[in-house]
């Protein structure tokens, strides 16, 4: 078990450093304020008076009945201990047998489901004997809860990540097959157990889409159903994209010009001849497109035979500018020679540019 490894070196070095903390459940939980506590050692215990075993425990505080305890035993040796170390508490289901890696014992233990809130003793034995005690807490259960956090100020914006948790740590739950639904995704997600970052919480389950980039300012509801399809609770988010004020606003569109398709981009223009019937290209910047806005982009013109979708220019001559689009128009063969609005509109509609383009005869 790759993970056991992670997780006791990682704590042994917090204790050891003497800079241990408190996660929280936003993340990862390596440690509820990991303990190093030894008993007063005889000659016939494991270890000498300078190398008295102690016990290092993760996750022994602040913890449901159901979450588990991470134990770590230190200075006795493998040939001392052998398969004979084992730990015990009232509050877990059953005596636990701490197991050989890296140098010391380790094992991972259960609380009770039917458990109730307080403080209760656990012990570390090897043959019998106790060489370590320490103790652990249980807090009262709580009914099962499915969160959807805003990324800032209650609101997301469009193709952001979202963080989606259905915490089911409660007696009696069970199963695993958790999805949730809604118009803002682009497909229902399966909500997952992460081994790793939920390693205390058994019944933790999560994902973390990413909103569809086009959304459209409003409420949108999240709904979550069980394994076999059945609905057991509901969300609602708030999405709207960012304007000009908001602190997170970053459009600096700018340079919406014309060129020659046929002679190539150097420095488009803002004004722009082009005879009817005839292709003109046009340009777009934008220093911080929103996120899927290469599949967006449009320019509209009554000068064009249709609607041009401007994508993404990815060749070597746009290094070093800011990200640009383009595309290339016909111009309509039976207009009147005169100056034609050319719009774009971008950032979810807060952003508009408009450029003349003048068409001449053919």
């Amino acid at each position: 078990m790759n993970w056991s490894r992670t997780v006791a070196v990682a704590a042994a070095g917090l204790v050891l450093c003497g800079c241990a903390t408190t996660a929280g459940k936003g993340g990862a939980r390596p440690s509820t304020g990991a303990s190093a506590h030894s008993a007063s050692v005889t000659s016939d215990r494991p270890g000498t008076a300078d190398t008295k075993p102690y016990l290092i425990l993760n996750g022994q505080t602040d913890a449901r009945p159901g979450e588990l305890v991470h134990m770590m035993l230190y200075n006795v040796s493998r040939a001392q201990g052998g398969d004979a170390v084992s730990a015990r508490s009232p509050a877990l289901t059953a005596p636990v047998r701490l197991r050989w890696e890296d140098g010391h014992y380790w094992a991972v233990g259960t609380r009770r489901t039917t458990v109730g809130p307080g403080w209760y003793p656990l012990t570390v034995t090897v043959h019998g004997r106790t060489v370590s005690s320490d103790r652990i807490q249980v807090v009262p259960s709580r009914r099962p809860s499915f969160t959807l956090p805003a990324s800032r100020n209650d609101v997301t914006r469009p193709g952001e990540p979202v963080w989606l948790e259905f915490d089911d740590l409660y007696p009696g739950e069970r199963g695993a097959g958790f999805t949730v639904r809604s118009a803002a995704l682009p497909a229902p997600v399966r909500l997952v157990h992460d081994e790793y970052r939920d390693f205390y919480n058994p019944r933790l389950f999560s994902a973390r889409p990413g909103l569809k980039p086009g959304l459209a300012d409003g409420t949108y509801t999240f709904v979550l159903y069980g394994p076999h399809g059945r609905r057991i609770a509901a969300q609602r988010l708030k999405v709207r994209a960012s304007k000009p004020g908001d602190g997170d606003y970053r459009g600096k569109a700018h340079d919406l010009g014309f060129y020659d398709p046929g002679r190539g981009y150097s420095a488009a223009g803002h004004t722009f001849r082009a005879g009817v019937g005839r292709r003109v290209a046009v340009m777009w910047h934008d220093r911080y497109p929103d996120p899927g806005e290469e599949t967006r982009l449009t320019a509209t013109s009554p000068a064009f035979t249709g609607v041009l979708r401007l994508g993404r220019d990815d060749s070597k001559g746009a290094d070093g500018d800011d990200p640009r689009f383009f595309g290339t128009a016909t111009v309509r063969s039976d207009l009147m020679p005169g100056r034609y609005p050319v719009t774009v509109v971008a950032h979810h509609g807060r952003v508009k540019k408009t450029a003349y383009l003048t068409v001449t005869a053919r």
